[in-house]
C-alpha cells in the first residue's frame, strides 16, 4: 500500500506565502480601480471565501485568474505555476484571503 504525503513542505508554504503577499495588493487594487466599487471588491472577496470554505479551491483559483483577465492585469507566472498542485492552490487561496483583510481596512478608511 502506498501512502502519499500531500502536506506542503515548509519551504513551499513559505514561497506561496510570499507569492500571495507580493501579488495580492496589486490584484485587489486593480480590481478596485477597474470597478470603482468597494462593494464589488467585497462581493468578490465573499465569493472567494465561500468557495474556499466549501473546499472548492480550484474554482476560487479560476475565479481569481478570470478577474485578472477582466481587470487587464497580467497574471504573474508564479501564480500560474501553482495550477497543477492542488495543495499549493489551496494554500495560495488561504493566504490571498488573509492578505485582503489588511487591504480592506485600508480601503474602508479612505
Amino acid at each position: 500500500m502506498s501512502y502519499q504525503n500531500t502536506a506542503l513542505a515548509p519551504a513551499a508554504a513559505e514561497v506561496i506565502n510570499q507569492v500571495s503577499g507580493t501579488y495580492s495588493a496589486p490584484f485587489w487594487d486593480g480590481l478596485l480601480a477597474v470597478t470603482e466599487s468597494l462593494d464589488t471588491v467585497r462581493a468578490v472577496k465573499g465569493a472567494v471565501e465561500a468557495l474556499h470554505s466549501s473546499k472548492q479551491d480550484p474554482e476560487a483559483y479560476n475565479l481569481i485568474l478570470t478577474l485578472y483577465d477582466l481587470a487587464a492585469i497580467e497574471v504573474p507566472a508564479s501564480i500560474i505555476e501553482l495550477e497543477p498542485y492542488p495543495e499549493g492552490v489551496e494554500q495560495f487561496i488561504s493566504e490571498f484571503l488573509m492578505d485582503i483583510e489588511d487591504l480592506m481596512i485600508d480601503y474602508e478608511s479612505e
